[in-house]
């Protein structure tokens, strides 16, 4: 028996910069803010979930890529109060290790790569992850250092 997980929800992205990041995932990204941009003082209960004890004012924005605001999405957060810099991190690195986005066309997406300067980390490469299954895989990184794997499922254009 399970605890009967439905599906995900969403994954928090902690940023340095929260004008950039925000940039970078809805002009270069394509993603789109879910209601508005707000900063808030998180109370006891949040800053419980969170693990943090003292004051946290957190500035805040749910991106997502769907038209429908219940899909998955992505917290894109700034701990206006202190925050911290960005981390190098490899996609070995215990924790969450990188986000999987699926991208329409992989040729478009390189060009868009090449165009707006962003630096590849590793790819372009076609994997076939089972039979009869291929994904052309290219992964970059945000502004703060998350891994972004983009990911096009060739069989779904059909």
């Amino acid at each position: 028996m399970t605890i009967g997980i439905d599906h995900l929800i969403h994954a928090n992205v902690v940023c340095d910069d929260f004008d950039r990041s925000l940039g970078f995932y809805t002009r270069l990204l394509g993603a789109r803010v879910v209601g508005q941009v707000f900063e808030f003082d998180a109370g006891a209960d949040f800053r419980a979930i969170l693990g943090v004890t003292g004051p946290v004012r957190c500035r805040a924005a749910r991106l997502t890529w769907s038209d429908d605001d219940t899909a998955t999405y992505i917290d894109l957060l700034h701990f206006v109060d202190d925050g911290g810099g960005p981390v190098a991190r490899t996609a070995k690195d215990t924790g969450l290790a990188r986000l999987g986005l699926r991208v329409r066309d992989m040729t478009a997406t390189l060009a868009w790569i090449a165009e707006h300067g962003v630096t590849v980390v590793g790819g372009p490469v076609t994997l076939t992850p089972m039979p009869g299954v291929r994904r052309h895989v290219v992964t970059i990184r945000d502004p703060d250092g998350t891994l972004l794997t983009l990911m096009e499922f060739p069989e779904l254009r059909r």
